[in-house]
């Protein structure tokens, strides 16, 4: 009979979660703090210890650290009401095997537990929490959600930030790839190095800026991106619109463990770890020979699909938040409160440019605020509810660019046919628009 301690200072909460596993058939023990539950750990041979986080005395940071230190093979739980990101990452890195917030469901903590139990030697090398001197990029750069999907990319981050491995990021634009990549970098073993972003889609020499040059007249050099990046992180973004040459030379430097600057002929060592990200589906690019295979798996080392904010929306009332938190401080406002019916309503909008659009309408209420609350009229929404109810079960038979158009049509006339916001709200270009509108044959009522 395998052999459970429950480290919790609450007496209701352990005999809860004791009457649980006994009914599964394990054998359970007990302890009230984390020093009487080491104790145990020391004395008794256990398979899996489940604890709480905050507990008179040691807390169960503390504890899951001293385990992974002591005995690595020894899989920890961890329960808290006090979730956040940041202690997600923490308790994982820390060497914790899994992560459950309060209040527990029965059917997941037993099946966290059966894995626990059959993956006992699994997060031993995840024992380093992040360090200190890292906080403020970590808070300026954290992404918010408590959602099962977001719970499992940050348990995911926890387990690979610390070894130096390729990442790519996929998922729609504006899903807040690049903020997840800065999460991994400060959160990783290269954190005390730069990060540093190239943007494919705005790059005019894309090989001169990510290899450097030199100069063959003046012998003046340049430094390129990877250079720069050192032994931190290079962030690639929209890594699909990388010229085919470049490709090359990048897997060049992958198989030779270092490039050259063009016009250069001394080999620099190549040291960063590269986060890519891209809303493109690269496998069909690959099969019509737009992107070199052999790239993308070097570079995709390990893969992260971020939801779009449609099918995270439980997530948007912690999302609005942390963005009032990051927006105060950036624009000196003090919005604090968010009026009744706010979030009902941010939550009933299918949000087409995701995260960024989210964004961008807390801004812009923030500032048509004149208190210190969100209010439901500041909200730029009109027409946005109507726009989500028009898709009914028959107009999912339409076909895409019969919902398109009366998106597109629902948006402008929404914003009083202003191209620059619905450009916005629609996350495309103005030439884009354009073109759709001459496409479908749109008229409305522009806005002078």
């Amino acid at each position: 009979m395998d052999a459970i301690l429950i480290i919790d200072d609450d007496d209701f909460i352990r005999k809860v979660v004791k009457s649980v596993l006994q009914k599964a058939g394990y054998r359970v023990f007990e302890a009230v703090d984390g020093e009487s539950g080491l104790n145990i750990v020391k004395s008794e041979k256990l398979e899996l210890v489940i604890t709480d986080y905050k507990m008179p005395g040691l807390s169960g940071l503390e504890v899951v650290e001293h385990i992974a230190h002591t005995q690595p093979g020894l899989p920890v739980i961890m329960l808290t009401g006090y979730g956040d990101v940041e202690l997600t990452i923490k308790a994982i890195q820390a060497g914790a095997y899994d992560y459950i917030e309060k209040p527990v469901k029965n059917q997941e903590l037993l099946e966290a537990i059966k894995n626990g139990v059959k993956a006992s030697a699994h997060s031993k090398s995840l024992k380093q929490i992040i360090a200190p001197e890292a906080r403020k990029e970590i808070e300026e750069n954290l992404p918010a959600g408590k959602s099962t999907i977001m719970r499992e990319i940050f348990k995911n981050i926890g387990r690979i930030s610390l070894n130096n491995i390729n990442v790519v990021l996929l998922g729609e634009m504006g899903t807040g790839k690049e903020q997840l990549a800065r999460l991994i970098h400060y959160s990783g073993i290269g954190r005390d190095h730069p990060f540093v972003t190239v943007y494919c889609n705005k790059t005019q020499e894309p090989e001169q800026e990510l290899f450097g040059y030199v100069d063959v007249n003046s012998g003046i050099e340049k430094i390129g991106k990877l250079e720069m990046a050192g032994a931190g992180t290079i962030f690639i973004d929209d890594v699909a619109e990388m010229p085919l040459l470049v490709q090359d030379k990048l897997l060049w430097a992958f198989k030779n463990e270092g490039f050259e600057k063009s016009g250069g002929q001394n080999l620099v060592p190549l040291k960063a770890r590269f986060v890519v990200a891209t809303d493109k589906n690269i496998e069909e690019m690959i099969a019509e020979s737009k992107f070199s295979k052999e790239l993308y798996f070097l570079l995709k080392m390990f893969a992260i699909i971020l939801p779009p904010l449609r099918d995270r929306k439980d997530d948007i009332p912690e999302l609005v938040r942390a963005l009032l938190i990051r927006l105060n401080r950036k624009y000196n406002r003090h919005v604090v409160k968010v009026e009744r019916g706010v979030m009902e309503m941010l939550q009933k909008y299918h949000w087409p440019g995701n995260l960024q659009e989210l964004e961008n309408t807390i801004t812009q209420a923030m500032f048509l605020t004149h208190g210190d609350v969100l209010e439901k009229k500041n909200i730029p929404t009109p027409g946005k509810v109507e726009i989500i109810d028009s898709f009914n079960e028959t107009s999912y038979l339409k076909s895409l660019p019969e919902i398109e158009k009366v998106h597109i049509k629902k948006v402008l006339d929404a914003v009083d046919w202003s191209k620059m916001e619905a450009s916005r709200i629609l996350q495309i270009t103005r030439p884009t628009l354009n073109k759709k509108i001459e496409k479908y044959g749109l008229t409305g009522k522009k806005k002078k």
